[in-house]
């Protein structure tokens, strides 16, 4: 733990961060900056408004509707996104993460469009990315009112193109499941739907509704892309050395979900996670968190404590032993009450020998990560991966690969 000022701590061990993530006495902190997209989302909200949406949204998160999108709309929507680049025998990551995930996140969030119509998906698809902008702004090197004028606009043509006549059509339904005139099986099972359906139960208007979805398209369209081209570029540096897994993780998703579950470990979505105590509280190890202090969360440094990940904790090893109850992607989901709702949907389930196969899950940004490889994705030597130089944080704004 380092203190940095009067009224900022910094916690780093394992045992403290899973303990303040836990703590319902600190309030999330980190999305101020980036209000115009995150304000009163899921992600924001603390307390009882947090929990009566959790409890709704949980609705959709369930293990069996994860099987079914992961098994029945992700293969799909891969090929799709996917075969162009394939047939062109050249492809960006980032492009073709961004592209993979933004599609299937825009069917769980409840946005009607088309992976297979190329100019709709190159319209969503900067609209995405400047929503991913907004939300991070707290790590944007960009002069940041230019940046919220930017998502504003962006906002704007998403309401208009997608979000509408996709609220709209869902309203519809809604109206007949409720009149008798359609069946309660037709009910959509996605955000929108959802959010409509029980707007009055939990007091929704209609500009939170609508953050709310763009909430959820950046955030599982950014965080799944950038696992997918981390977990692609640490698979590929690992096979420069063990040349023979490179080749078997071309045929065998099984490691490719070890590699990812390291990649998300060691390269955690939010590097760090930002709370507020509500009240002075104390740690188990006698750190005590004045109310009102701001603390950071450091996710990189947790997730290298030696004391839980070993020795080599900096160092990239699919194969690394984990102590029980350790999960092995580290804290990268969160804990606690503000855990992500997707972790089983982009990091599949925990690897476990005695789990029959087809209870199996094992993640989007594996299965999307291997179809790359068996398809025979590899860098291009020619064109060197480039890092984001408008972020602090480490994002590829270009990762040329080969087919």
């Amino acid at each position: 733990m380092e203190k940095e000022t009067t009224n900022k701590i910094r916690l780093a061990s394992w045992l403290q961060v899973r303990e303040a993530f836990r703590s319902k006495e600190l309030r999330q902190a980190g999305y101020a900056e980036g209000a115009v997209v995150m304000a009163d989302t899921l992600l924001d909200l603390h307390g009882k408004a947090h929990r009566e949406r959790r409890r709704l949204e949980n609705r959709l998160f369930r293990r069996e509707i994860f099987s079914y999108w992961e098994h029945e709309i992700l293969g799909r929507t891969i090929d799709i996104t996917l075969s162009p680049f394939i047939e062109n025998g050249r492809g960006d990551l980032s492009i073709i993460g961004y592209r993979c995930a933004m599609n299937l996140t825009a069917t769980i969030a409840g946005i009607d469009q088309d992976p297979a119509e190329a100019k709709q998906t190159e319209i969503l698809y900067g609209i995405v990315k400047k929503f991913s902008e907004g939300a991070t702004l707290l790590h944007s090197t960009r002069d940041k009112d230019e940046v919220r004028e930017e998502v504003k606009e962006a906002m704007g043509q998403f309401a208009r193109d997608f979000y509408l006549p996709s609220r709209n059509a869902r309203q519809l339904i809604i109206d007949e499941i409720e009149s008798g005139a359609r069946d309660e099986e037709d009910m959509p099972k996605d955000v929108l739907s959802t959010l409509l359906r029980n707007r009055d139960q939990l007091s929704l208007s209609d500009e939170i509704i609508f953050r709310e979805i763009c909430f959820y398209l950046q955030a599982g369209a950014h965080s799944t892309a950038n696992a997918f081209t981390h977990t692609v570029d640490d698979i590929l540096i690992w096979g420069d050395e063990h040349p023979e897994d490179l080749e078997l993780a071309r045929q065998d998703l099984s490691l490719v979900q070890r590699c990812m579950h390291e990649s998300l470990r060691l390269n955690p979505a939010s590097p760090v996670a930002l709370r507020t105590p509500l009240q002075d509280i104390s740690l188990s190890d006698g750190t005590l968190l004045k109310e009102g202090t701001e603390v950071t969360l450091d996710l990189i440094q947790a997730n290298r404590d030696q004391d839980i990940f070993g020795a080599k904790s900096e160092e990239y090893d699919p194969y690394r032993e984990i102590p029980d109850g350790i999960p092995r992607w580290g804290m990268s989901f969160g804990a606690g009450t503000h855990a992500c709702v997707g972790a089983e949907l982009d990091g599949g389930l925990e690897i476990d020998p005695d789990r029959p196969s087809s209870e199996a899950l094992f993640g989007t940004v594996a299965i999307m990560a291997h179809a790359l490889l068996s398809a025979g994705g590899r860098r291009d030597p020619d064109n060197l991966p480039q890092l984001d130089p408008n972020s602090e944080r480490k994002h590829f704004s270009s990762y040329p690969v080969l087919f």
